[in-house]
């Protein structure tokens, strides 16, 4: 059985490795960027199953981000978790409108977070059919 794939884009090491730990727990494979110029580059190396996204990032932010990846054919069709510490309604409303699947705010429930992993992977799965 392959593990899907789940590209975390967040600057701070300590979100990392609590999403390592939470989600490889229940048997994903977990691929962390730190600077969101990398995400093409790690895209273009093998299409994630899943991308989850801080929004508040030194360089380029996760609505620009996101905005990126929804605008480009390789890369639209992967669902994305918003994962931010800003809860305005706003923020929220932006990023669903960008195209974001599912907008969560830190800090989080594990439990939270693995019923919205849940939910992205099989409303992915229902779209493939």
């Amino acid at each position: 059985m392959n593990k899907k794939k789940i590209l975390v884009i967040d600057d701070e090491p300590a979100v990392h490795r609590l999403l390592q730990i939470i989600l490889e727990d229940e048997g994903f494979h977990i691929v962390g960027l730190d600077e969101s110029e990398e995400t093409r580059r790690s895209i273009s190396k093998g299409k994630p199953d899943l991308i989850i996204l801080d929004i508040m990032m030194p360089e380029l932010d996760g609505f620009d981000v996101l905005r990126m990846l929804k605008g480009d054919e390789e890369t639209q069709d992967i669902p994305v978790i918003i994962l931010s510490a800003r809860n305005r309604r706003e923020d929220m409303d932006k990023a669903k409108k960008l195209g974001a699947d599912i907008y969560l705010t830190k800090p989080f429930q594990p439990t939270e977070l693995l019923k919205a992993v849940r939910s992205v992977g099989s409303s992915q799965s229902a779209n493939r059919r």
